[in-house]
């Protein structure tokens, strides 16, 4: 009997491994939820900071721009502190996908090299007191199968056995996306909704100024009227992110139901959902920057 390569035993392995990949997308999926939150923070503190300049700008008789800045930064530096701990529990978010990356990495029961030696190392030995090799073909074949066997239960005992850790944690990891759904709501969209409700008030200057400066109040109204706009896509990414963070607790809880039939059509189709909110989050990133005068 002719035996298999030991590449071939190796890629029956690395096939046997390949239910992972359910795994793997919710991990990929969630480490990009986790950065695409992260500009959320800045645009907070940018939203307060642009706004100040941007009265300071219209409503001051005499302009400072370096003064104006520091005195925009200085007012809004409670909500940079506030963002501290809210970046840390993202960091919890993101430190959780990689870690789902890491235990669903099909590389970890890989042992190519391990077997090859091992094929190697058996067929060099002879029977005690002759020439003739200890095992033949086919008894060499049948126990390096068995070694690598031995390997990947072992290996998928620990893949399924961390896997299961890390689902169990699912009420923390709600308690954790919970958190930065609030952010995105009540801190993000707040400073979103103050720059619209003071742009109406800035063009309302703007009107009173209009005719002793006709040119520069165009110039105004329409700089006005472009970061209305921007601001109403920007209100779109919360939306998103909300959807993205929903999907991906229902993701996490279709996992954790099926951990023992990952090719369940229920997450996959989960899965799918959460790829896409995702996807659109991600393609109004473009949104996130303030307009710049």
């Amino acid at each position: 009997m002719q035996r298999p390569s030991i590449f071939f035993l190796s890629a029956l392995l690395l096939g046997g491994c390949t239910n992972l990949a359910p795994v793997r997308t919710l991990a990929e999926q969630t480490q990009k939820l986790s950065t695409s939150f992260t500009p959320m923070l800045a645009g907070t503190f940018n939203s307060c900071t642009d706004n100040a300049m941007r009265k300071r700008l219209i409503m001051s008789e005499r302009f400072d721009a370096q003064a104006s800045e520091q005195a925009a930064q200085a007012d809004c530096l409670p909500i940079a502190q506030a963002s501290i701990p809210i970046a840390r529990l993202n960091d919890v978010l993101l430190r959780y996908a990689q870690t789902l990356a890491t235990v669903a990495d099909d590389k970890l029961a890989v042992h190519k090299q391990e077997f090859k030696a091992l094929g190697d190392a058996l067929g060099g030995l002879a029977q005690p007191g002759g020439d003739a090799p200890l095992l033949d073909a086919d008894k060499l074949y049948k126990v390096v199968k068995l070694s690598e066997h031995l390997s990947r239960l072992a290996t998928q005992r620990l893949q399924k056995s961390a896997l299961r850790e890390l689902l169990d944690e699912q009420e923390a990891l709600t308690i954790v996306s919970n958190a930065l759904k609030e952010y995105a709501r009540r801190s993000y969209r707040a400073g979103l909704q103050d720059e619209l409700r003071d742009l109406h008030l800035l063009r309302s200057a703007v009107d009173g100024a209009a005719p002793r400066e006709p040119l520069a109040a165009n110039y105004i109204r329409t700089r006005l009227y472009l970061e209305s706009r921007q601001l109403q896509e920007r209100q779109k990414i919360v939306a998103s992110y909300v959807r993205a963070v929903d999907s991906l607790q229902a993701s996490i809880a279709s996992l954790r139901a099926n951990l023992d039939s990952l090719q369940a059509p229920e997450l996959q189709q989960q899965l799918a959902q959460f790829s896409e909110h995702v996807d659109t989050l991600q393609q109004q990133a473009v949104f996130y920057a303030p307009a710049r005068w």
